[in-house]
């Protein structure tokens, strides 16, 4: 993704719907599965049949049911085959939760019938995605793997809107893999909380880097991206698909455990170098980008780097609070 022209502070570059949305199975009970709205305890009203989905109220239950919510399909059109999703979950909560995310994601797919418009439909922009084969360490994570879509491709048969031959093992890594390498948390508090993850898909063609022009406001139904500084027309607009004030070994073990790729953008080359220089991204009024260094003698406590030095405060003409690397959308 390129600026096509002269981009100002805080111009809102791309507001993109969520494609689908899924919360974890951790916080599926405590938040509520049509409005998501997070409850102080466990929430009492639940899809009688499948006993998966929960809700603040019966009026959620009941439109969630027949109409579904963002990134959500209607819920009658999955329920059967989450009762029969339990096998699923011996194999992690990671690999569960983006099953259950693909679920939703083929269930918000089943409306679209017109192969010949594909293209040019948010199912056409999920086709287009990248994803990346899958690279089998020993032969017993292919054994597991196998044992894994068979058991997605039951699921699949329960569902009387899936009318295309069962998907192969490739098939279906294809489609796991295109969620996982494009998808983003969905934030509860401003503290960062993560109740579930959402596939944006305008959101998935901007690039990362852990220098960013712009920064992601992140709500559960759309994403919106803001610039945080002036961008020239025909320069890369980029976010950060991860805390970018995290180490730079942190930084790069997340980009490659979760998005397949090492990072060697000019400030991970550069920490990497100098492996005592650690820098901090902090974001002033006006979308001014300001970097701070720790040098090689700050002090250490306990074998952890100390804090590092607060930013500056921002210059008296800017009147906007600083931003984290997310900011959560109201």
């Amino acid at each position: 993704m390129v600026a096509a022209s002269q981009i100002a502070p805080d111009d809102v570059i791309c507001d993109a719907p969520a494609y689908c949305v899924c919360t974890f199975e951790e916080w599926r009970k405590r938040v509520c599965a049509s409005c998501f709205s997070l409850a102080s305890g466990r929430l009492t009203v639940r899809c009688p049949n499948c006993e998966h989905a929960f809700y603040c109220s019966e009026q959620c239950r009941t439109r969630h049911r027949i109409e579904g919510s963002v990134g959500s399909a209607p819920h009658g059109r999955v329920c059967a085959a989450l009762r029969r999703f339990a096998p699923l979950r011996k194999y992690g909560k990671s690999t569960a939760n983006v099953l259950r995310l693909l679920l939703e994601a083929l269930a918000c797919r089943a409306d679209a019938t017109d192969a010949a418009d594909a293209a040019d439909t948010a199912d056409g922009l999920f086709d287009a995605l990248v994803h990346h084969p899958p690279h089998w360490s020993q032969p017993k994570e292919a054994q597991e793997w196998a044992r894994v879509s068979a058991a997605f491709r039951t699921l699949l048969s329960r569902c009387d809107w899936w009318h295309a031959p069962p998907p192969s093992d490739d098939e279906l890594f294809a489609l796991v893999s295109r969620l996982d390498s494009n998808i983003f948390g969905c934030f509860v508090r401003d503290d960062g909380a993560i109740f579930g993850h959402a596939c944006y898909l305008q959101a998935a063609t901007f690039n990362h880097s852990c220098e960013p022009n712009c920064v992601a406001m992140r709500g559960v139904a759309r994403m919106r991206i803001v610039a945080q500084e002036a961008v020239a027309a025909g320069e890369p607009l980029t976010i950060s698909y991860i805390d970018a004030n995290r180490p730079v070994h942190a930084r790069r073990k997340d980009l490659s455990d979760h998005y397949h790729f090492t990072c060697d953008c000019p400030r991970c080359t550069a920490e990497a170098t100098n492996g005592a220089v650690r820098t901090k991204l902090t974001y002033g009024g006006g979308g001014a980008l300001r970097r701070d260094a720790a040098g090689k003698d700050a002090p250490r406590r306990g074998g952890v780097a100390s804090p590092l030095p607060k930013a500056p405060p921002p210059p008296a003409a800017a009147t906007k609070p600083t931003r984290p690397w997310f900011e959560a959308l109201a």
